[in-house]
């Protein structure tokens, strides 16, 4: 038999030459299901991630209020990155006393707490958060249910626990971000509210969040690379020894430890201000200077 040739050929190959661009843009699946969800990346115009415990006290960083006769979604997501296992990421209300809302983390998983004239109630679910690592969360309203994603993944649906939003009978409702409006020993399950977190790409209820002015943004930062070792939870302690007479005031820090890992002096010294150091006297017998 006959071959057809290089012109056979190359009419064969033609197609797939059309259709390889189009190929090469389809997202990599395994029977037809993306094979995971990534996060986008924060574009330059974006506004910048703001740190949950930046608040003053116990303040949130910061609080809006919403028409609910005149909104235009109702959900809301954002980007969410801590290493704390437990606090508020936010807190909703049209009234403190008997319709209020909080989503936050207990033992690193989030935990929805609302209480309103349909259902009263703490329910935690979804996968641990406190990875240090950037994850999407989103909550929705959706008649009288509530559901809660994480990553594009749903991993809670509650039904029958509220109503449609533009029938409240306050229609203004408070979003307050990091912290709570009232006391943490009102909340149904108490937990400890200060977060040590930050969050991004925010969109609540199809508006934007501006925090205030007035917040100390600079007491701590979103910027710096998210690693071990930069969160001490509650409980932890730092372990250090010095050199030095018992009866100066004056020492030298010859090394640092905290949760089993010895700490950068001077990778710390590049991100802080808030740290300075100087030559300590140099010692019998040792050569070099330690720094305190």
């Amino acid at each position: 038999m006959k071959s057809g040739g290089p012109l056979a050929t190359s009419r064969l190959l033609l197609p797939l030459l059309l259709l390889l661009p189009l190929l090469l843009q389809l997202p990599h699946t395994h029977q037809g299901r993306p094979l995971r969800h990534t996060l986008p990346t924060q574009r330059a115009q974006d506004p910048p991630a703001v740190h949950l415990g930046n608040g003053l006290g116990q303040q949130p960083v910061a609080v809006t209020t919403f028409d609910l006769t005149k909104i235009s979604k109702t959900s809301s997501s954002f980007e969410f990155r801590t290493w704390d296992p437990e606090g508020v990421i936010f807190y909703g209300d049209t009234n403190p006393e008997d319709d209020w809302f909080m989503l936050g983390l207990r033992d690193g998983r989030p935990e929805i707490q609302m209480h309103n004239q349909w259902a009263r109630f703490t329910v935690g679910a979804g996968p641990r958060l406190d990875d240090g690592r950037w994850h999407q969360v989103e909550l929705k309203m959706d008649g009288d249910s509530v559901l809660l994603g994480v990553d594009g993944k749903e991993v809670l649906h509650l039904r029958q626990v509220s109503g449609p939003l533009d029938t409240k009978v306050q229609p203004i409702l408070r979003i307050a971000l990091g912290a709570l409006l009232f006391p943490a020993s009102n909340l149904r399950f108490p937990l400890v509210p200060a977060l040590d977190g930050c969050l991004r790409q925010g969109t609540w209820l199809g508006k934007q969040i501006q925090t205030s002015a007035s917040t100390p943004a600079n007491l701590r930062s979103c910027d710096v690379e998210s690693q071990p070792g930069i969160f001490f939870p509650a409980g932890t302690h730092a372990e250090f020894s010095l050199q030095g007479e018992d009866s100066s005031a004056s020492f030298c820090l010859n090394g640092l430890w905290a949760q089993g890992q010895r700490l950068d002096m001077d990778q710390a010294l590049n991100r802080s201000q808030d740290i300075w150091t100087h030559s300590c006297p140099r010692s019998p017998g040792n050569g070099t200077d330690t720094s305190h």
